[in-house]
């Protein structure tokens, strides 16, 4: 029985031992603090049992961080070799402590994130690359074009060099599509001016256009077949074409405010010598028209507009000189003369405005800015002149012609001045009025006939009794001639 608990004891201290090196080997690779018991005197087997059960304990946390770290690094390494990022350093042979797995849950989850984004980014790109191949008919030329063409997201690594590449391989495509898209809009627009000129059936020109949509490559070859074959056309009807870059010259001339001087100065013009030479010259001079228009477009715009304007204005002034205008009813005259004064307000206001960035254009660019061959400060001030000019004109017109009635008044007589009335019915009490009055006048009724335009018609009305005295036709005459000569 002594023999027995001997053993027993001998084996709880061994046990003892051994746990509590375990439990201080533990603690320093956990790195947390060496285990106490908590209770002073326990017996030999209790302070074995407790702490073969902290062994137990802080095993078991040994070996789960173990294991999280090595599924975690595991994770690591599978994101760090498709993004071509470097590992999470974590020191080898030691038990990482709970920040270490923390920081090491941290970096996988973003290197996740990073490569759902990567993922993303690489399907979206990749997608708008095969559109853009297939326009530009063009076929994988490098092993890292075919490997983004074939491959899936899942196989292609996604480093930041590639994502880089692919996105600059995109950029490199649109560029070489966006090219495409501007040649064949100038050869379409060059093939539109042929087809004008050549006059050609716009049952051909859609036929052509609905088969030859876009802007890839076989479509921009049929198009400068089409102009070549256009062109070979030009050749054979010089004449025709010449005929009508003159006409399209013409109105570029318009749009441009060219003056006559200028265009007189243009050569050929007049030429009936019709050779690809001259075509040639007018070609060139309705391009250059074309570069200058477009240049200063927002300039000539805002002229053209001024132009509307200033034409308004004068039509507002000729009906303002029509005397039927107020026979019209309904408020047109209101309506007018609010537009007018509108027009008045606004043509100044612009023509300011115009001189002003026409101004800052020349001090930026040296030179002058025509229209009609002078500057345009002084095209308006012209305009404005003549304006003024005929308004005198007309004005020393009408009084000239007013001057002319009144002295042939003074020789002739006046014409009564006619006004239509309503004829009204004759009563008694009428009547009598209409007696009286010609009783005051000193005349008797009389239903005779008497020619009203004569000249003694006018003398007599003239020499009528006027404020109760009378007046001769001599000092009658007199009268007038000297309010003619005062009004001259």
């Amino acid at each position: 029985m002594v023999t027995e608990e001997e053993s027993l004891r001998c084996r709880l201290l061994e046990s003892v031992e051994q746990c509590s090196d375990a439990l201080l080997k533990l603690s320093r690779e956990l790195n947390i603090d060496a285990y106490e018991p908590e209770e002073q005197g326990l017996t030999l087997l209790l302070l074995e049992k407790e702490l073969r059960l902290r062994t137990d304990a802080l095993s078991k946390i040994k070996h789960d961080r173990l294991r999280q770290a090595k599924v975690m690094r595991a994770q690591d390494l599978q994101l760090c070799e498709v993004l071509c990022e470097t590992p999470f350093y974590m020191a080898t042979g030691t038990v990482p402590t709970e920040k270490d797995l923390e920081s090491l849950q941290v970096h996988v989850d973003r290197l996740e994130a990073e490569k759902t984004t990567r993922l993303r980014s690489f399907i979206d790109i990749k997608a708008v690359i095969l559109s853009l191949m297939d326009d530009l008919e063009q076929n994988p030329n490098t092993t890292f074009e075919n490997d983004i063409v074939c491959e899936d997201g899942e196989m292609f690594v996604l480093s930041q060099d590639n994502i880089n590449a692919i996105k600059l391989l995109q950029t490199e495509l649109e560029e070489k599509q966006q090219l495409n898209v501007d040649t064949a809009c100038r050869l379409r627009e060059t093939v539109n001016t042929l087809w004008e000129r050549l006059q050609i059936p716009q049952t051909e020109r859609d036929g052509f256009l609905s088969q030859n949509v876009g802007s890839k490559p076989t479509i921009l070859k049929a198009l400068r077949e089409e102009i070549v074959r256009c062109e070979l056309l030009k050749r054979q009807n010089i004449q025709k074409f010449v005929e009508q870059m003159r006409v399209e010259l013409v109105e570029w001339w318009e749009k441009c405010f060219i003056s006559q001087d200028q265009r007189n100065d243009f050569p050929g013009f007049q030429d009936e010598d019709y050779t690809e030479d001259l075509l040639d010259t007018h070609e060139t001079e309705v391009q250059k028209l074309k570069d200058n228009y477009e240049k200063h477009e927002k300039l000539f715009t805002a002229i053209h507009k001024r132009k509307e304007l200033w034409l308004k204005l004068m039509e507002f002034e000729k009906k303002a000189r029509d005397p039927n205008r107020f026979n019209n009813r309904g408020g047109g005259l209101l309506q007018e003369e609010k537009e007018r004064k509108k027009l008045t307000r606004d043509l100044p206001r612009l023509e300011k405005e115009l001189d002003h960035r026409i101004t800052l254009w020349e001090k930026e660019s040296g030179s002058a800015f025509l229209v009609d061959g002078v500057r345009f400060g002084d095209y308006v001030a012209a305009q404005w002149e003549d304006h003024h000019n005929q308004q005198e004109l007309e004005k020393e017109e009408r009084h000239r012609k007013r001057a002319q009635v009144m002295e042939e008044e003074m020789v002739y007589g006046s014409k009564p001045s006619i006004t239509p009335r309503k004829r009204v019915l004759a009563t008694p009490t009428k009547a009598h009025q209409n007696s009286k009055m010609m009783k005051v006048w000193g005349s008797p009724v009389s239903h005779a006939p008497s020619p009203t335009n004569s000249p003694a018609r006018g003398m007599h009305l003239k020499c009528n009794r006027v404020g109760g005295k009378s007046s001769t036709p001599i000092r009658r005459c007199k009268r007038l001639s000297n309010n003619v000569k005062l009004r001259l």
